[in-house]
């Protein structure tokens, strides 16, 4: 698998300065084309429901409208200037899309469209009220997702790369998904968590990445004190990972849910920038 586009959530904020870097980056080296997305919102789709405006004079609530869209014209401008500046820096061709955000519709669709999707924990619209989730946004657009922390992180991402491996569907998906990461990176490490026995080498999952021309170290931790969730966090610690690559979700979300889970844990910690896909 190789990546020819690549989809970056991008806004006003500081934190989408550094992820538009990091997208930038990626796509420089997959030779990928890189497209920033800004959820607008319907002002009036929020307001009109309650009658909020009907009790101002219409001068009064044409100036609110007025500085509504003036206020997200200029949030998309500085998403679209963090864009281009990071793909002239990165020498990437880049284009630029504003959709609604008010649901999760047409970001799901744009999603799907691109091989890779870079997106914070979770995102809003601007001015808005409607909040995606990373994993929602996982989970329903059948691709993967580069999960960035607020900061705490700089491109490039992937030097050193640990993959998360429990044979499942989902982490099968997510090792292959990644494969252009992970041969780029300095190192790669596969970690198997094996709590009830000292567990046995994976001859065939190492021979898979040496024909890939990939050397790896697995690590087969049998740590019975420890959730898998936490041997994972020692293991990013100890190794130095800087992107963590594993399924999401490989247990129903009701599960998970009541659980906790490896999906929501790293999810919500997301100590380093995390490869997901389900």
């Amino acid at each position: 698998m190789s990546y020819r586009d690549i989809l970056v959530h991008l806004d006003e904020t500081a934190a989408s300065v550094l992820r538009a870097r990091t997208a930038a980056e990626i796509a420089s080296r997959t030779k990928a084309h890189l497209t920033g997305v800004f959820l607008m919102s319907e002002f009036l789709r929020q307001f009109m429901v309650a009658d909020w405006l009907s009790a101002l004079s219409p001068e009064a609530a044409d100036q609110i409208v007025r500085d509504h869209r003036e206020a997200v014209r200029k949030a998309s401008e500085q998403g679209r200037t963090a864009l281009e500046a990071a793909a002239a820096e990165a020498g990437v061709e880049s284009d630029w899309i504003t959709i609604n955000g008010d649901d999760s519709v047409l970001l799901v669709a744009a999603a799907r469209r691109a091989d890779l999707t870079v997106f914070p924990k979770s995102a809003h619209a601007c001015l808005g009220e409607h909040v995606i989730s990373a994993a929602d946004l996982g989970l329903a657009c059948g691709g993967p997702i580069l999960v960035l922390p607020v900061d705490d992180y700089a491109p490039p991402v992937g030097k050193r790369v640990l993959v998360a491996w429990n044979g499942s569907r989902e982490a099968a998906r997510a090792l292959r998904d990644a494969w252009p990461l992970i041969a780029a990176a300095d190192e790669r490490h596969i970690l198997i968590v094996s709590p009830n026995d000292a567990g046995t080498p994976d001859a065939q999952l190492e021979s898979l990445f040496k024909r890939h021309g990939c050397e790896v170290n697995l690590i087969l931790d049998s740590s019975r004190d420890e959730s898998a969730a936490e041997v994972l966090d020692r293991q990013i610690a100890e190794l130095d990972i800087d992107l963590l690559v594993m399924g999401l979700y490989g247990h129903p979300r009701l599960q998970e849910a009541v659980l906790g889970g490896v999906s929501r844990h790293m999810l919500s910690e997301l100590r380093v920038p995390l490869f997901i896909s389900h």
